[in-house]
């Protein structure tokens, strides 16, 4: 490792721990409001670099868990991608993965030549084996079980319980009459509000709907996109 190697690396740790201590800056500011998208995304990404996953977060929430799986496959990359651009860095990890494998394969030709050397040179004899019994170690100590870890609780949409409106983007989620695209818009709900469920759920033009009273009214808001984005996060 040269001069600017060492320099490179150390530039790179420093910008990590500054990045690091600014996004955990910006989470305690954010922590007395809700969480937009962006800090969602954020928070995935940090999660993912610290190698702790919050699985609520990883199963409701379309941002965390885009920017935690993006992090992820970042830092799955080798190490000379993040000091060179993207093509050079493609041909030396090619390049350096071929050397690799006809040294190998050479060092295997080489033993093998000379194995088979040898046993042509050697007189052929009969060999006798005999098995030798290994004494049985005791432990001293008794070994520990591991106590059962308790498994999460999982919540999920049911009557008489609540949601939570969320990864519409900053958009309101729509409330309509009844279960369907075509039912008018009778009602809208705000991004991070707290819903009631009252009805449901009903399947009508690929969507599963439920009827939810909020702070501006009752109306059918659909669970989430045909792409799986949710918008109504069940909360205790």
């Amino acid at each position: 490792m040269n001069v600017h190697t060492t320099v490179a690396w150390c530039v790179r740790q420093w910008s990590c721990m500054v990045e690091a201590w600014h996004k955990r800056w910006r989470w305690s500011r954010a922590s007395r409001k809700p969480m937009s998208s962006e800090d969602m995304y954020e928070r995935g990404v940090a999660d993912a670099e610290r190698g702790e996953l919050h699985p609520f977060y990883y199963q409701h929430y379309y941002h965390y868990r885009r920017g935690y799986d993006q992090a992820r496959r970042r830092m799955r990359r080798p190490f000379w991608t993040t000091l060179l651009p993207g093509r050079h860095a493609v041909l030396i990890g090619g390049a350096t993965l071929t050397i690799a494998l006809i040294v190998i394969i050479g060092g295997i030709w080489r033993n093998n030549e000379k194995t088979d050397a040898a046993l042509l040179a050697m007189p052929a004899t009969d060999t006798v084996v005999t098995a030798t019994a290994r004494p049985t170690r005791t432990p001293l100590f008794p070994t520990a079980t591991p106590e059962a870890t308790p498994e999460p609780v999982v919540v999920t949409l049911r009557v008489n319980g609540f949601a939570q409106v969320a990864n519409t983007e900053g958009r309101a989620l729509r409330g309509r009459a009844a279960p369907g695209l075509k039912a008018p818009v009778r009602v809208a709900f705000a991004e991070g509000e707290r819903v009631r469920i009252l009805e449901g759920p009903v399947l009508a033009d690929q969507y599963i709907w439920w009827r939810v009273e909020g702070r501006a009214g009752t109306g059918w808001a659909a669970q989430q996109s045909l792409e799986g984005v949710v918008w109504l996060i069940p909360v205790e």
